[in-house]
């Protein structure tokens, strides 16, 4: 792998990471007091209007047809995977547990991508990168046992509640891991942005069918009308992060695509210290965690 092809490919990641870091926040105002299925749909649909935008700016269309039929079901599954599950199971949690603990749990992905691209992809394992993610794991278990944050809407979550939103944490662990694999291989037939132009757009009819058939009785009718702005934020910051994200992947190895951007924790810990200190009840503890994730996905990128 040349040396400029992978220096470019830690800056699209870089991308990614700001744009993953600052949709954490924005999510969590678009869905307050929002239907959150509709809600999730609605920030998915603004996402792909973005994207097509995007693209229809700088790719020729006639780039992003598929000139295999794998890279046709790898789309489908990818617009399954990533589109619809993993913003579904990120939202929940971000909703439940807050980004400063959402974020070192689900962003733990190099200990499942290091796995599945050594496996599909044949890239390398090292003792560092094994390290690394013990480290990983016990920034992990510091996070999960510190207090947990105060919730944006007033009245706390049980613990059974919050316990739902650590799983979903770790769903999103799991199904970003394979997505990151899976792009890997879709992006040498087409160009990223076209990828998750047509990736987000396979998701978003099934996001909407999710959103009409199981949209809780009990949630909100509509959303709120102060929460479009954050929803068009949240999905700015999902149109320079995906497509972003596949262009890493097209220029370096998985493994270090997800290092780069599972360094979401320290970025989302500063943040809420500096703005929403109270909401998110940040503890020394979180910041032991927070640290020693970024510690181990910097021993597994060096």
């Amino acid at each position: 792998m040349e040396v400029g092809t992978h220096a470019a490919g830690l800056f699209f990641a870089a991308l990614a990471l700001i744009g993953w870091t600052a949709l954490s926040f924005f999510i969590r105002l678009a869905l307050r007091d929002a239907p959150f299925l509709r809600g999730t749909a609605t920030v998915t649909t603004t996402n792909g209007v973005l994207v097509t935008l995007a693209a229809a700016a700088y790719l020729p269309w006639a780039s992003v047809v598929p000139s295999l039929w794998r890279t046709v079901f790898l789309l489908l599954a990818v617009g399954l995977f990533m589109i619809v599950l993993s913003r579904l199971t990120y939202y929940f949690a971000i909703r439940r547990i807050g980004p400063s603990r959402t974020l070192p749990v689900a962003t733990s992905t190099p200990a499942v991508t290091a796995l599945l691209a050594a496996l599909w992809l044949d890239e390398p394992l090292s003792l560092r990168m094994f390290l690394g993610l013990g480290l990983l794991i016990g920034g992990i278990t510091a996070v999960v046992r510190a207090e947990p944050a105060r919730p944006a809407g007033g009245a706390g979550y049980t613990p059974r509640q919050r316990a739902l939103g650590w799983l979903s944490a770790g769903a999103t662990t799991f199904l970003w891991s394979l997505s990151s694999v899976i792009i890997k291989v879709i992006v040498a037939d087409i160009p990223p942005l076209g990828a998750m132009m047509l990736a987000i757009w396979i998701g978003v009819p099934v996001a909407w069918m999710v959103a009409l058939g199981f949209e809780s009785e009990r949630a909100p009718r509509e959303i709120p009308r102060g929460n479009w702005r954050w929803i068009f934020c949240a999905a700015l910051c999902q149109t320079l992060a995906v497509p972003s994200y596949a262009a890493a992947l097209a220029r370096t190895y998985a493994v270090n695509v997800s290092s780069v951007t599972a360094m979401q924790p320290l970025f989302a810990i500063l943040i809420a210290h500096l703005f929403v200190r109270e909401a998110e009840n940040v503890t020394p503890r979180l910041i032991l965690g927070g640290s020693l994730t970024v510690g181990g996905t910097l021993m597994v990128l060096v």
